[in-house]
């Protein structure tokens, strides 16, 4: 469990080129940093990816990226055209990264889940359990009103068995 929030939830640094940037993200670890870090270093549009937890005690973790000049082809101007024009930018990469890993966890616990029906059954559980948090700190009746028909649609299901 966190004690400390970060002061900031997610910021971008750097000038020039946007194809070079680091973007600093709040209330996170070597544990998502590391995890992007490998994806994007998978990726051809990348000449450099690293990550790095300044401060144990601060809850951020900075993630660098810079891409590779895409492949240069012969111009007008005798190919002198500046390689930093044909680079990705930063951003869009980091976007690209953060999909693939989505989809890559979302595989991973689909498959768990497969076999082992009890994790299915604890992340439905987690899942209903925050969103009548959700409702009850925001004094949401609608959302309260939706988590008490499921409730009243499982009691049925129940006595159906």
């Amino acid at each position: 469990m966190k004690l400390k929030q970060a002061v900031v939830e997610f910021d971008v640094k750097g000038t020039g080129h946007p194809g070079s940037r680091t973007f600093v993200l709040g209330n996170e670890d070597h544990t998502l940093g590391n995890a992007l870090r490998h994806v994007l270093i998978q990726n051809s549009k990348i000449a450099f990816a690293g990550y790095s937890v300044p401060h144990p005690s601060e809850p951020l973790v900075h993630i660098r990226v810079q891409t590779a000049p895409k492949s240069r082809k012969v111009t007008g101007n005798k190919g002198n055209a500046d390689p930093d024009d044909t680079r990705a930018h930063a951003s869009e990469v980091l976007k690209e990264a953060c999909e693939t890993l989505i989809a890559q966890c979302d595989f991973v616990l689909e498959k768990i889940e497969e076999i082992m029906p009890e994790v299915k059954e604890d992340r439905l559980n987690l899942e209903k359990y925050s969103r009548e948090t959700e409702a009850y700190h925001n004094d949401d009746d609608e959302v309260m009103d939706e988590v008490e028909n499921e409730e009243y649609q499982e009691e049925e299901m129940g006595d159906d068995l």
